[in-house]
């Protein structure tokens, strides 16, 4: 069959002219792994297990100022009003995903029960990293956290250095069994001292249930079993201040008594500076929030991704009254607002 020529050069033009639209109308283009490069504004979603925890605030702030960094980026918190937990943040993660952001920053409620929720993101073309808490099967791009159990030595160390000469007993405040970041806190923190050899005997560890007022109760009645603790470590922030009001109202001399709690919130800090907390862990959110949205962006826009290729570990820091308001610690404290 013959084609004339003409119509044949006009048939090549509207192709080339359909297929340079096409082109010119997508956000971006295809990588080497089929998956959409986008290099225009980026939106994302940072979801985590509780909306508005000073800890995720400062993730937010982390994220948001690696997001002025790279510019053109909004970072919208997601998360539960109540529960951190699977149920609560599985409703909250469908709504993300039918609103499809250009990627997703994710605090898994559960390691187990939120991997299949997650896949829906996953599943929907939506990159996701995580951070703070991992989950059970290797879902996401990447992985953000710190080392609970590290940080729980940093506390041990930390009692140890201010029991020194002390004789008695240390008592464990840890949130619920089957909870693993703080399960992991309370294991690292007495692994820790078991292995420096002290003397100090510890106590089972006593569940307070996220309740402080439970936290209270459980620090008077095991003073009045064992009168002679001298030391006390909470893995969260509910127990800690459950543990100082119980240590108040019992009327013990804080010169007697090291209390050490994980987290580092306004509440914890102004405890610190008054003198009824000795020591706080604080974990390294803003840095995790930074680097995960750094990471995030990288994958979206099809750059190499910086860092390690799949776990980045985040380090802990202990913040005492002489260092609270160093430059280095006051960026691992956690705000109210970013600011």
């Amino acid at each position: 069959m013959k084609v004339r020529t003409g119509v044949l050069a006009a048939a090549l033009a509207v192709i080339a002219m359909t297929a340079a639209t096409a082109c010119s109308s997508s956000s971006g283009a295809s990588g080497t792994d089929g998956a959409e490069q986008k290099s225009g504004p980026l939106q994302i979603s940072l979801l985590t297990t509780y909306n508005g925890l000073p800890f995720y605030t400062a993730m937010q702030c982390g994220a948001q100022d690696a997001a002025k960094k790279l510019g053109d980026i909004t970072v919208k918190a997601d998360g539960p009003s109540r529960g951190m937990n699977a149920a609560d943040q599985t409703p909250v993660l469908e709504g993300v995903v039918n609103r499809h952001p250009d990627g997703m920053i994710f605090v898994p409620a559960d390691p187990a029960a939120m991997v299949a929720p997650i896949r829906l993101a996953v599943n929907a073309g939506i990159p996701v990293v995580t951070t703070d808490a991992t989950l059970n099967e290797q879902v996401a791009k990447a992985q953000f956290r710190g080392d609970n159990n590290a940080g729980g030595a940093l506390a041990a160390e930390e009692l140890l250095k201010r029991a020194q000469g002390q004789t008695g007993k240390v008592l464990v405040l840890d949130a619920r069994p089957g909870l693993p970041v703080t399960n992991q806190r309370a294991d690292g923190f007495i692994k820790a001292l078991k292995d420096s050899g002290t003397k100090l005997e510890i106590l089972g560890t006593q569940y307070y249930e996220d309740d402080p007022t439970k936290a209270a109760t459980i620090v008077q009645s095991s003073l009045g079993a064992h009168p002679d603790i001298v030391g006390i470590f909470a893995t969260s922030e509910s127990g800690a201040m459950g543990a100082v009001s119980g240590l108040q109202a019992a009327k013990v001399d804080n010169d007697k008594m090291t209390v050490i709690a994980y987290d580092a919130g306004p509440t914890l800090v102004t405890a610190l500076r008054a003198g009824t907390l000795d020591a706080l862990v604080a974990q390294g959110s803003y840095t995790q929030g930074y680097d995960a949205l750094t990471r995030l962006v990288q994958e979206i826009r099809g750059q190499a991704p910086q860092g390690a290729a799949f776990d980045n570990v985040v380090p802990n820091a202990i913040v005492t009254a002489d260092n609270v308001d160093s430059p280095e610690i006051k960026k691992l404290l956690y705000p109210t607002t970013c600011s």
